[in-house]
């Protein structure tokens, strides 16, 4: 896998925060994070946030070194994993940091974030996330040898984006070619409500070229990756709005972390959820903006009533029963939705963070 590393990112981290590592000692413990996705507008203040907080607080102790890696897909080497993954769990990195779709296949849990009209709203997703659910699920990363270590979300709320076609209800997706992440989530739900998924996993910039081609018709995407991906020159209508997330995930090698001094794990894991919280409110707040964009240059979002959200979730059950319960687990799926609310991020509106 071939890797660029972020010279530049690293001069960001001390010009954004006026912070740089001691020159004068060198770090006794060097964490090598590789980021799995390039869409670093979601992630870019929380990662720096990580770095000058482990580093201050370690008083250089331990270093942050941040990397991009070129792609992280499905790795032939572990069957089941990401590239970044299976660098992370040979030591071959300190941490890594993926959507949760690319390493659902170490365990597929984490597959419930795709799972459609499964979180209510952001709120939910937060009561998950920070709860013991999203602790369950962190811990899984230990039957591969890693420790995972906080939730973001990369991406958020997602929805459907189609070139010609309003979908208001289940029909409405009869037939429509919709380009997806390529996970066996994706393929139950939409083969259910009669949807041809098209696998194009993470690559924004292959749905507008395909859509022109007639290979696609609509795309599960988010508002801020349409406006990334400029969807606006091509797609008028974003259905079906928060009906799955869009969601990452950060680990750290298991041996690596148990050698480290107890308060220095304290501190990454602390370090590591705080960023994520950061995170999460970014992406909250970016998608916020480019859904205002959008609709400005004529894309027109389509809203469900609490009867045409029913509809669907009745049109889905067939779906869970015979695929999804199977492949994320009935009773976990049962207790996400008993799960209450969480509280408000403090850096987001309370009435932005329940849409």
């Amino acid at each position: 896998m071939r890797i660029r590393i972020l010279a530049v990112f690293a001069l960001a981290a001390t010009s954004l925060l006026g912070f740089a590592p001691s020159a004068h000692a060198e770090a006794k413990y060097k964490i090598r994070w590789y980021l799995g996705h390039k869409n670093l507008d979601y992630f870019e203040e929380a990662a720096l946030n990580f770095k000058k907080e482990v580093e201050t607080k370690s008083h250089g102790d331990v270093s942050v070194e941040l990397v991009i890696a070129d792609r992280d897909d499905l790795s032939a080497g572990l069957g089941a994993g990401s590239n970044v993954a299976a660098m992370v769990e040979k030591g071959e990195a300190e941490m890594g940091h993926s959507f949760t779709d690319v390493v659902g296949g170490l365990d597929p849990r984490l597959y419930a974030f795709e799972a459609p009209y499964l979180f209510r709203d952001y709120r939910h997703m937060e009561g998950v996330i920070e709860g013991p659910l999203g602790q369950e699920l962190l811990d899984g990363f230990q039957a591969h040898g890693m420790q995972g270590l906080s939730f973001t979300y990369s991406g958020g709320g997602s929805g459907v984006a189609s070139v010609d076609r309003e979908i208001r209800k289940p029909e409405d997706l009869q037939g429509l070619k919709v380009g997806v992440y390529g996970d066996a989530l994706n393929e139950a739900w939409l083969t259910g409500l009669g949807a041809k998924p098209v696998t194009i996993k993470h690559n924004l910039g292959n749905i507008l070229p395909a859509s022109r081609s007639g290979e696609l018709d609509a795309a599960v995407i988010t508002w801020r990756n349409f406006e990334r991906a400029a969807l606006d020159q091509g797609f008028r209508y974003f259905s079906m709005p928060n009906s799955t997330y869009l969601v990452s995930v950060t680990y750290i090698n298991q041996k690596f972390f148990k050698s480290l001094p107890a308060e220095y794990r304290t501190l990454i894991s602390d370090a590591s959820r705080e960023s994520g919280r950061v995170e999460r409110a970014l992406t909250i707040e970016l998608n916020e903006r480019a859904k205002r964009a959008m609709v400005g240059q004529g894309v027109r979002p389509v809203y469900l009533n609490a009867e045409g959200k029913r509809g669907f979730e009745k049109a889905l059950a067939p779906a869970y029963a015979s695929s999804i319960e199977g492949l994320i687990g009935k009773d976990f799926l049962r207790r996400i939705r008993a799960t209450a609310d969480g509280p408000a991020q403090p850096a987001v509106a309370v009435d932005l963070a329940g849409r």
